[in-house]
């Protein structure tokens, strides 16, 4: 199964996503890995009213996610990979995923986050992640619209 992209957005399935980033890179089977989400019944079901029609829509743990990604079940599809944070995508890592890209989009400010770009702010454990990625040969880039300006996320971690 081709991983067309892998993005962290902490608003999952969106309008960008759903019909940006959808369509851009040809996916046709989003998989959102999120431990919270894929036990919350309701969730699950705005989640997938956002996704475009005619593409498919899993919503699971991040460890079932890994499990799909790395069996044959979902072998033909063009898959697009969404996350809320950098420990996803190790988790992701740790089950068996190869991740050699990852989109940087969206990751809201709050209290005790540290801004890191315009659309992009991270917990201490979360810098520590994005730090683990890097080290881990994964290329980071903050994108937050398809076309839009990339900025090199390894460099940026890299100064934290």
């Amino acid at each position: 199964m081709p991983i067309v992209l892998v993005r962290v957005d902490d608003r999952l399935i969106h309008g960008q996503v759903a019909v940006g980033w959808t369509r851009t890179v040809g996916a046709n089977h989003i998989v959102v890995a999120n431990d919270e989400v894929a036990r919350d019944a309701t969730q699950k079901s705005l989640l997938k009213l956002a996704a475009p029609v005619g593409v498919k829509v899993s919503i699971l743990s991040v460890a079932e996610a890994a499990a799909l990604l790395v069996g044959p079940k979902a072998a033909k599809d063009r898959v697009m990979v969404l996350v809320r944070d950098p420990q996803s995508l190790l988790a992701l890592m740790d089950g068996g995923v190869e991740l050699t890209k990852v989109n940087v989009g969206n990751v809201r400010a709050a209290e005790g986050r540290v801004r890191l770009t315009k659309e992009v702010a991270a917990s201490p454990e979360e810098i520590e992640a994005w730090k683990e990625l890097d080290r881990r040969g994964v290329i980071l880039e903050a994108v937050w619209l398809p076309g839009g300006a990339v900025t090199d996320f390894n460099s940026v971690i890299r100064q934290q």
